[in-house]
């Protein structure tokens, strides 16, 4: 063998190793590099996100309650609010929408009574669709319970007046009277007694309260409703005995009852 080929022979697995320590090195090298990228990603990205987040929660600082700014006298203020609450959800609004009917901004009380208009053909479409169902199954007590909710909503947004009102509430009694055939339980009691004394319908809202007496003598709801209805007959002879019952009889009452209570009491 020629000498000179010794030499490559000695030096390969020394270069060998060097190579390999070197490329190691360099490898542990980009990585740091890379995680020290990757850091500054998430720090960058966390920027963006408190920066986004931060006018949101400016804004809500800003927020004026609706009916003030009603009161507010700049136009496009009052103008952009309603546009607002009627490309938003006009349904939650409905107290507010019936307040801009009598502002004094004409453009206002166009998009106010539109937005009520809208919201009335919305209610009488659903109205006619249910109507439809239970004229075909009068006895199916989940339509009559679906019947009943509709219209305890739809009562409750105050888009009924006159003699419409009267036709559905009397409706609603009716069909809350056939609900309770087949079972009877509180709520329906309650809203039975609530729509009775809406209609001025004193005897049959004091048997509905005899029978609520007897089955739920306790609860706070039953009380409530015995108490307003001393105050719309103006006894105060039984309303004084009925407060008094209650603190005997050690009636609990929830604070939404009490604040009820003390509502009825003034």
């Amino acid at each position: 063998m020629k000498r000179y080929l010794i030499l490559p022979v000695i030096f390969v697995p020394v270069w060998g190793m060097i190579c390999v320590l070197l490329l190691h090195f360099q490898i542990f090298f980009h990585q740091d590099k890379k995680r020290e990228i990757g850091i500054e990603k998430m720090k960058i990205n966390e920027e963006i996100y408190r920066s986004i987040i931060a006018p949101k929660e400016e804004s809500d600082r800003n927020i004026v309650p609706l009916e003030e700014v009603l009161l507010i006298d700049e136009a496009a203020m009052r103008r952009d609010l309603i546009m607002n609450v009627l490309n938003d959800d006009p349904e939650n609004y409905i107290d507010m929408l019936k307040q801009a009917r009598m502002n004094d901004d004409v453009e206002v009380v166009h998009y106010a009574i539109t937005g009520m208009v809208e919201l009335s053909k919305e209610y009488e479409s659903r109205l006619q669709k249910i109507e439809y169902r239970y004229a075909k199954e009068p006895e199916n007590q989940q339509l009559i319970s679906e019947y009943c909710d509709f219209l305890q909503e739809y009562l409750s947004q105050g888009l009924l007046e006159g003699q419409m009102e009267l036709v559905q509430r009397n409706q609603y009694i009716k069909l809350l009277k056939k609900k309770l055939k087949f079972k009877e339980d509180l709520h329906t009691y309650v809203c039975l007694t609530e729509n009775q004394m809406q209609m001025k319908e004193y005897e049959q809202v004091l048997k509905s309260l005899e029978r609520m007496d007897k089955k739920w003598h306790r609860n706070e709801e039953y009380w409530i409703l015995r108490i307003r209805y001393y105050v719309e007959l103006k006894q105060g002879k039984e309303l004084k005995e009925t407060l008094e019952q209650i603190q005997q009889e050690h009636i609990y009452l929830s604070a939404k009852g009490k604040e009820a209570l003390a509502f009825w009491q003034e």
